[in-house]
């Protein structure tokens, strides 16, 4: 299969979007008209992924919120084929023969995603297996580096000895494991994820501390991440990020209102906010040239 970053930085180019749909189903929040369907939650899901054809470049379902319908996320990635890349947010993580188990799963030739989110806390070894799937396979990983959540300072902000913070230091094990796993379109297969909440400066430190990597910018819409933050992740050719939304863009009528109902033209809400966010984004693209 052809490299991961060069297929994204294709489906990229051919939309005009760097938007990735995140697929979060709440069973409370989906139409009415939905609810009382057998497999309620992939059938909004399918919805949503159709009308982000042409207006996104990628899907991301979280498969926390499937656990009621283990087969949908498959399901989804395979139907998003091939106007869509897929992202598996499963945030795996462990070593040896389980980290090889999960690498497999997700990553090896029977899996129809094409990169998954992987959790560094186990360290370079519980990292490998994945990138080593994930080389043979032409697929991609984004390893947890600064978290989008309030809490991610908890941790990720500690100072080291040797001087450097720890996201610092996961940041250079993440461009260390990429850095001979560069495609024609110059990033990496071994991506980072990167909250679109974190000031514009650190990410511009992340991003020179990862030139290669593409970051995966959680964080945006509900969680109140910056167009700001995610411009100094931009390359001068305007490349190199993937913004992942999930309530913003699938669930656009609770923005103002918490509580509300999906109104009887929530297809047509969702567009909307598709095209809205895109326009933002490909505004800073343009100014980042």
């Amino acid at each position: 299969m052809e490299h991961f970053a060069d297929r994204l930085l294709a489906r990229m180019e051919a939309t005009g979007s760097i938007v990735c749909v995140g697929l979060d189903p709440r069973p409370d929040w989906l139409p009415e008209e939905l609810r009382s369907l057998p497999e309620a939650s992939r059938e909004f899901c399918a919805a949503v992924l159709d009308l982000a054809r042409g207006r996104a470049c990628a899907i991301k379902p979280q498969l926390a919120f499937f656990d009621d319908e283990p087969a949908a996320p498959e399901a989804l990635a395979r139907a998003a084929r091939p106007d869509l890349l897929s992202v598996a947010d499963a945030k795996r993580g462990d070593i040896g023969t389980t980290a090889e188990a999960y690498a497999a799963r997700w990553l090896g030739a029977r899996s129809p995603f094409d990169a998954l989110t992987v959790n560094p806390f186990l360290g370079r070894d519980s990292l490998e297996p994945f990138v080593s799937v994930a080389e043979k396979e032409g697929r991609g990983v984004f390893v947890l580096v600064k978290t989008s959540n309030k809490g991610a300072a908890d941790f990720q902000d500690l100072r080291l000895a040797s001087g450097e913070l720890v996201f610092e230091a996961v940041a250079r094990l993440v461009s260390d494991l990429g850095k001979k796993l560069v495609g024609e379109s110059g990033f990496s297969l071994v991506g980072a994820v990167v909250g679109a909440t974190a000031p514009p400066d650190v990410v511009a430190r992340l991003r020179e501390l990862m030139p290669r990597a593409i970051f995966l910018m959680p964080g945006y819409g509900a969680q109140g991440g910056s167009e700001r933050s995610i411009a100094r992740a931009l390359d001068g050719r305007g490349r190199g990020v993937l913004v992942p939304s999930s309530r913003a863009l699938t669930f656009p009528w609770r923005a103002k209102d918490s509580e509300a109902s999906a109104p009887a033209d929530w297809r047509k809400r969702i567009i909307e906010e598709l095209d809205r966010t895109n326009a933002v984004f490909r505004a800073e693209r343009e100014s980042s040239r």
